[in-house]
């Protein structure tokens, strides 16, 4: 089963993710995977991107919008490739050691477009029971088609629902 959760920018996709991971864990659920953190300047702008392993607490600075971080680049942000390498190796870990829920902020243009970023992690997600994965709305029709043969669901967030959709995605992925 996967979930798919899509939103306008700022819509709190992410935020949604979080309280999925709380409220499974409460449940007793083991949830593995791997949150997109903003990196905000002094001013509060986005600037960058930290990727949050859900197993571990560990975070690892993911992408920069500022500055070149050596590795590949889309059209708003550099990122760095050992980050990435490390990212993938903990949604893949993640993945075999049978977690009940996979959580993978964001499947983006690198993914989907180029076969780069977490796409090696994204080939593995049949070694997990559930996944929840963030997906942006113009990605959302080629993700699908990616999963074909997978009970998918889509869920949109936005201002009115984010705070009961973190319930719906509960209720939907463990049946609850």
């Amino acid at each position: 089963m996967i979930a798919l959760l899509t939103g306008g920018i700022g819509a709190g996709k992410t935020t949604v993710c979080r309280r999925v991971v709380e409220l499974a864990r409460r449940r007793g659920y083991t949830c593995g995977g791997l949150l997109s953190l903003p990196l905000l300047d002094e001013r509060g702008a986005k600037v960058g991107i930290e990727a949050l392993d859900l197993t571990s607490g560990r975070r690892r600075l993911l992408a920069r919008a500022d500055r070149d971080l050596g590795g590949p680049c889309t059209e708003h942000y550099s990122f760095d490739a050992t980050a990435l390498a490390w990212a993938n190796s903990v949604l893949i870990r993640a993945a075999k050691a049978g977690c009940d829920l996979l959580v993978m902020d964001e499947v983006g243009p690198l993914e989907l477009e180029r076969g780069e970023g977490l796409a090696p992690a994204l080939a593995e997600l049949a070694g997990a029971p559930r996944a929840l994965l963030v997906v942006r709305e113009a990605l959302l029709g080629k993700l699908r088609r990616r999963l074909r043969g997978r009970e998918i669901a889509v869920f949109a967030v936005d201002e009115e629902n984010r705070r009961a959709l973190p319930d719906a995605i509960v209720g939907w992925l463990f049946g609850v």
